[in-house]
C-alpha cells in the first residue's frame, strides 16, 4: 500500500512540474558529421529547451549543423582549439552557461553517441517525477555496431542489438579489454540540479561540498551508439587517443581506451579491433544466451 501511493505521488509530481522544468543539454563535440543532426533534432523534440555545445575544432561539417541550428535560436556554441580533451573543465564551463545564460533548471550532460530517452516521450516529465532531487541517476544501454561494411551515415534503426547483460569493467587498468568495452558495465549518467555548478569526467559524477539528493530514473534510459561505422571508429580514435595523450590529467583509468585503441590504431590492427567490438562472430551464441537481445 505504502509502495503504490509513493508511486502515486511521483505521478503526480510529475504531472504537476513538468511545466516548471526548463532542460539545457550540454555537448562537446568534434567531427561527428554522421550523427549530430539527428541527436539535435532527437533531443529538442523530446523536451529539450536549449542546447549549448563546445565544438572542439570540427573539420567535417559538424559546426555547419550547428550554425543551421543557431539560426533557430535553439543552440549555441564555443569553439575551443586546444585538442586535450579536457571534459570535466569545458562541461562544467557549459553547465555555467546553462544556468547563468538560459536559467535552465535542470541540465542534461550529454555526448553526441547518446540519445536519452524518455517513457513518456519527454524527458521533462521524467524529470519532473524526482523535481527535487540534486542529481538524477540514469541508465545506459550499449548498442552494437551494424554488421556492414558500408557506411550509410547515422541511422538508429540499423543498430538491431544492444547488450542486455554486462560485466563489470575491472578496477586495474592494465586488466581491462578494449574490444570488451560494448560489454563492460557503464557508470550511470546524470541529470544535473540548478544546485550542481560542476562535473567530474565522464558526466557520472559531480564535484559538491555540500550533501547531495541522488535519485535513481525509472523511466529514463539512454540509448548509446559510440561505435558505428569502422570510418567514423577510425576517425574517433585518431582524434580522440591523440587528444587524450596531450591531456594534462595523468589518471590512467580516464580515457583509457581510447589511448588503448590509439597504441592499436599506430600499430596497424584497428579493423581487427572494430570486428571485436561487432561481437559479430559470437552474435548467435550471446542471442541465445540472452546477453544480446534485438531491440524492439
Amino acid at each position: 500500500m505504502y509502495m503504490f501511493c509513493s508511486e502515486l505521488a511521483q505521478w503526480l509530481r510529475g504531472l504537476f512540474y513538468t511545466n516548471k522544468v526548463r532542460l539545457v543539454m550540454t555537448l562537446l563535440v568534434r567531427d561527428e558529421v554522421d550523427i549530430i543532426d539527428e541527436n539535435i533534432k532527437y533531443h529538442l523534440e523530446n523536451g529539450v529547451d536549449m542546447i549549448v555545445v563546445i565544438d572542439n575544432g570540427s573539420k567535417d561539417g559538424t559546426r555547419d549543423i550547428l550554425d543551421k541550428y543557431v539560426k533557430k535560436g535553439v543552440l549555441f556554441y564555443e569553439v575551443e582549439d586546444n585538442h586535450t580533451f579536457e571534459q570535466d573543465k569545458w562541461v562544467t564551463r557549459l553547465i555555467g552557461i546553462a544556468l547563468k545564460k538560459y536559467n535552465a533548471t535542470h541540465v542534461i550532460n550529454c555526448d553526441a553517441d547518446e540519445f536519452w530517452t524518455s517513457k513518456y516521450g519527454n524527458l521533462k516529465r521524467s524529470i519532473a517525477e524526482n523535481y527535487f532531487a540534486d542529481i538524477i541517476k540514469v541508465g545506459v544501454r550499449n548498442f552494437l555496431p551494424p554488421i556492414s561494411k558500408k557506411s550509410k551515415g547515422f541511422r538508429s534503426k540499423d543498430f538491431k542489438y544492444y547488450v542486455a547483460k554486462t560485466v563489470l569493467c575491472p578496477g586495474e587498468v592494465e586488466k581491462r579489454i578494449s574490444g570488451d568495452l560494448l560489454r563492460y558495465e557503464y557508470p550511470e549518467k546524470i541529470i544535473t540540479s540548478r544546485k550542481i555548478t560542476s562535473i567530474g569526467y565522464g558526466n557520472d559524477s559531480v564535484n559538491s561540498k555540500v550533501p547531495i539528493k541522488e535519485v535513481k530514473s525509472e523511466s529514463i534510459f539512454i540509448r548509446h551508439y559510440p561505435i558505428r561505422s569502422y570510418s567514423q571508429f577510425r576517425g574517433k580514435v585518431i582524434n580522440g587517443g591523440s587528444s587524450y595523450r596531450k591531456n594534462p590529467t595523468k589518471n590512467p583509468s580516464i580515457g583509457w581506451h581510447w589511448k588503448r585503441w590509439y597504441d592499436i590504431y599506430e600499430k596497424g590492427d584497428l579493423q581487427g579491433e572494430y570486428r571485436k567490438l561487432c561481437l559479430s562472430d559470437s552474435l548467435k551464441e550471446l542471442l541465445l544466451s540472452g546477453v544480446i537481445k534485438r531491440s524492439k
